[in-house]
């Protein structure tokens, strides 16, 4: 098969899998591998005869909420975490948690096709999930991997591939021609790929402003709480505007209260969260690519900040489309907050 540029439901079209049974297994890495997985399976529930969903952590936690009625399965725990600014460092660290999970994995999948005569498997980055003898799909956006150092990212873009080369098909969820997002990442000649275009939850409304700035936090410990503290803290002074702040997170906060302007929560469902950003003047969040295909859309402004160490969302980062929109900063330029929120909003209102 030769790569085509498709819409999901296009795509679904090529890959073939209507009337089968589908296991969907998204990476618990942040919350987007999980949230691009939603608009595909209400697609494959409307075509399939079974959808099973399986993760870990906090992707499980949403895909839980979200699809209360679909059988729910546990996979073992890759152990990402981000201690480090350095992502080779962060890497290495993970190893020793990440071989034995995705070992673990294949068992635990083999196991599950047996149990529900799965015919078919999406894998959102987890190479472990694949199962011989049946139709085996592999989602990735990331065939190239970035890093500043060309060696670094010559050899990871070579073993991503050499992980993805036993899957039958790679479904790419973006463009595949001119309107690419990220077309450093997604970019291939590869024949098993099919491109899905953007995968978001999201749909544009028009609503009337509940919030000056929306604040959404995903991403891998101790990254993500220690991003929410400088936040929570830089934002705790800006009682002029209406925050809401979703943690994405169901472990306990990290803060003993926050002002009476900020509202806290620590998910929302897709229904919610669709209001919320359609509702929001400015954005606040990781530069993860699940977020730009949540936003590309909508007249939404965002200030992005890549987790240190996390060289996709650096690239994202500083390849954001040409407009006014977008900002990007570092993590350690949180103190700028106020004022490129104060420019952008300023801006909004002049134009």
């Amino acid at each position: 098969m030769t790569s085509h540029s498709t819409t999901a439901s296009e795509a679904l079209d090529l890959l073939s899998l209507d009337g089968g049974i589908v296991l969907v297994a998204p990476l618990n890495w942040g919350l987007g591998h999980a949230t691009r997985c939603i608009p595909l399976i209400r697609l494959l529930e409307k075509r399939c005869k079974k959808v099973i969903i399986a993760s870990d952590g906090e992707a499980l936690a949403l895909l839980k909420k979200e699809f209360p009625h679909l059988a729910q399965e546990t996979l073992p725990s890759y152990g990402i975490k981000y201690p480090t600014g350095n992502a080779i460092l962060n890497i290495l660290l993970c190893l020793p948690s990440m071989i034995p999970a995705a070992a673990g994995e294949r068992k635990i999948t083999q196991k599950l096709v047996q149990k529900y005569g799965i015919t078919a498997i999406i894998s959102d980055n987890r190479p472990g999930v694949y199962s011989a003898g049946i139709h085996n799909i592999y989602m990735t956006h990331q065939l190239r991997i970035q890093h500043h150092w060309q060696l670094v990212a010559r050899v990871g873009s070579s073993i991503h591939r050499w992980l993805a080369r036993r899957f039958d098909h790679w479904l790419i969820p973006d463009f595949e021609d001119s309107r690419a997002l990220v077309p450093g990442l997604s970019g291939t000649n590869e024949p098993k790929a099919v491109y899905a275009g953007p995968l978001t939850r999201i749909h544009k409304e028009s609503l009337p402003v509940s919030y000056d700035i929306l604040v959404i936090l995903s991403g891998p410990e101790p990254q993500r709480t220690e991003f929410e503290k400088g936040l929570i803290r830089i934002l705790s002074a800006m009682a002029e505007y209406r925050i809401l702040f979703v943690r994405g997170t169901t472990q306990a906060a990290a803060i003993d209260n926050a002002s009476k302007h900020i509202r806290i929560v620590n998910f929302q469902d897709s229904r919610e969260i669709n209001h919320a950003l359609n509702s929001s003047r400015l954005l606040i969040s990781r530069s993860g690519y699940s977020t730009l295909m949540d936003i590309y859309d909508l007249p939404l402004k965002a200030i992005l900040i890549p987790t240190p160490g996390q060289t996709e969302q650096e690239y994202i980062a500083g390849h954001l489309p040409a407009d006014n929109r977008y900002t990007s900063l570092s993590q350690i330029e949180l103190h700028k907050i106020p004022a490129v929120v104060s420019k952008m909003l300023v801006n909004e209102a002049t134009n």
